[in-house]
């Protein structure tokens, strides 16, 4: 009956790959040509620094896997975020992260949040990482100022302009805690560093990130 209704629901509603509009199936999401052309799991080799204890990524940031991101974050296609659970059942190295029981997103400036109407981070990784048995928090930080638009600027300026904009929101305890900091797409890392700082500095034991995609080997 399940399967009747699956395929009902194909022929009604056709899913198509987020990466280049191919017909592909509510199940597989993405095609064969966007999976192959964009999906590199890997541990960013610039990631371990003075309270980031490494970042992982899924996929390169180009081709429909860029686009995709861009689609959710800035056009409003919320329902996009179909397009990521299939990625994190892919991730190869979670037994890795069997102790992080804590996911904490990297949160928007309020502006952005009232603009947009959700945080894009929260609409790839919340559903499954509960799914997974973890806990979620998506107010566990909160952004203390908006600053310039990180895409825009140089590798330090993006240190400078993220520096100290975070802030663990009241009543979450991180102390002794693994952390698991998310966020959309890792460039140069400084908005990883700043958050996993305010929790280094909140008493967490280790911070480790997960991005869907970077352009950093």
């Amino acid at each position: 009956m399940n399967r009747f209704i699956e395929m009902a629901a194909e022929l009604l509603y056709p899913w198509c790959c987020p990466g280049c509009g191919k017909l592909t199936s509510y199940k597989t999401i993405w095609c064969g040509s966007c999976i192959n052309d964009t999906w590199n799991p890997r541990l960013i080799n610039s990631s371990v620094t003075e309270h980031l204890d490494g970042c992982y990524t899924l996929c390169d940031y180009h081709s429909g896997m860029r686009k995709c991101i861009l689609q959710l974050k800035y056009n409003g296609k919320s329902e996009l975020s179909k397009a990521f659970p299939p990625l994190l059942d892919r991730f190869p190295w979670w037994d890795r992260m069997e102790d992080f029981k804590i996911v904490i997103p990297v949160p928007l400036a309020s502006r952005k949040m009232k603009e947009r109407g959700y945080n894009q981070v929260d609409k790839m990784f919340q559903k499954w990482m509960e799914s997974a048995g973890k806990e979620y928090f998506p107010q566990g930080l909160v952004r203390l100022r908006r600053g310039e638009t990180q895409s825009l600027l140089t590798r330090v300026e993006r240190y400078k302009n993220i520096k100290g904009a975070f802030h663990i929101n009241k009543g979450m305890d991180v102390k002794g805690r693994k952390i698991l900091l998310v966020d959309d797409v890792y460039t140069t890392g400084a908005t990883m560093e700043a958050a996993a700082h305010e929790l280094k500095l909140g008493g967490a034991e280790k911070v480790v990130g997960m991005t869907i995609a970077s352009g950093a080997i």
